[in-house]
């Protein structure tokens, strides 16, 4: 039996080293923390599902088939995790391209969606204000994650399917990884460790880690616990309503820092920054006074161009590296596995747009939304 070590249990690490041992391998998981307990990226509160990728059909079909997949985890764990609120991009600012072409791409690929002219938007969703607002892109079938219970479902099905997990540190060692002073190999190394790459690999990918703060509201209002999850990209700015009967909305301004110790410098931990305050009063008024319950930071792995790694590692037989989510990666898990999985078990070739390319990675190339990840 072929054996594979994938290093990094986070979404993108546990769901591959899953997919691998329900093809037959024999799979070994390494981690600081044990699989599913995390506190990395993975392991923040909730992640949005939409589809919406702009012209960008790849990662378009990838999250619906990841929805499906995800609703699979749910029916074999018995653990419900996939809310389905809908998903609500707002096309706002100058330039309103990006949403017009998700619109034409997600019709053209059969996956649910509807637009929404900015008249009919608070009648359809009161609430929520059509300020500044051209038109809305309408995603039924968006839905919002519930991402440290997605994690847990992962890692109980991944030990059901014989993934072996050992907690530790693990650096590059030739052909294997050395966790914490001892050497392991296996036929396949996989380095799936999300913002850690660019430290264990420098100089191989121009990811970077960046950090973010997202801050969850006294929920308030009808939006609050009636509407989509939303994405304002012109703005920068997305949220998450209130799920289950939870009584906070989170409120996401996309500011990031690549020093991992703060983002917001000069606003207390209890304070929503300015600018975002002053967004949230114009679109949610009812929220417009809402306090700050709590601040959650969340790191990532962010890529100039915001695609994906998966490539060899150089130097070595059958090393690979995987990661780069960019802030837009959480809810592919289980549909990125399956088509890393396919491109180890040589099924299917890597896109060039996945291989290893430096800091010079032309920004802008492919344009996500903020990283409603955190």
């Amino acid at each position: 039996m072929s054996r594979a070590l994938v290093i990094g249990a986070g979404v993108f690490g546990l769901s591959l080293a899953r997919e691998l041992a329900g093809r037959g391998r024999s799979v070994d998981l390494v981690d600081p923390r044990p699989a599913g307990a995390g506190s990395g990226p993975s392991y923040a509160d909730t992640r949005i599902l939409r589809c919406a990728h702009g012209p960008d059909r790849f990662y378009a079909r990838s999250a619906w088939r990841a929805r499906t997949l995800w609703r699979e985890l749910e029916a074999e764990t018995g653990e419900r995790f996939l809310h389905p609120t809908g998903a609500l991009l707002l096309a706002t600012g100058p330039d309103t391209g990006w949403e017009r072409a998700s619109l034409g791409t997600l019709r053209d690929l059969g996956i649910p969606v509807e637009h929404v002219p900015a008249a009919a938007l608070p009648g359809r969703f009161p609430g929520c204000t059509a300020h500044g607002v051209s038109f809305a892109v309408h995603e039924p079938g968006g839905a919002v994650l519930a991402a440290r219970t997605a994690m847990r479902a992962l890692a109980a099905s991944a030990a059901r399917h014989g993934v072996r997990t050992t907690v530790g540190t693990a650096v590059p060692d030739g052909e294997g990884a050395r966790v914490d002073g001892r050497l392991h190999t296996a036929d396949l190394v996989v380095w799936a460790v999300g913002p850690a790459l660019p430290v264990l690999f420098p100089g191989l990918t121009g990811v970077v880690a960046e950090r973010q703060d997202s801050y969850w509201l006294t929920a308030r209002g009808p939006w609050a616990a009636g509407g989509p999850a939303w994405i304002d990209r012109s703005a920068e700015m997305y949220g998450v309503p209130a799920l289950g009967g939870a009584a906070t909305v989170k409120i996401v301004p996309d500011s990031v820092a690549t020093d991992l110790a703060h983002v917001h410098a000069a606003v207390a931990a209890g304070e929503l920054p300015p600018h975002a305050r002053r967004y949230v009063a114009t679109r949610f008024p009812a929220l417009a006074e809402a306090p700050v319950e709590r601040r959650e930071e969340c790191a990532y792995a962010w890529s100039p161009d915001e695609h994906f790694v998966l490539d060899r590692l150089p130097g070595t037989r059958d090393g690979w590296l995987v990661g780069g989510d960019s802030g837009h990666g959480f809810k592919h898990g289980p549909a990125w596995a399956r088509y890393v999985a396919d491109v180890l078990d040589g099924t299917a070739e890597p896109l060039p747009r996945f291989a290893l390319r430096g800091p010079s990675a032309a920004p802008g190339a492919h344009r996500e939304p903020p990283g409603e990840e955190s």
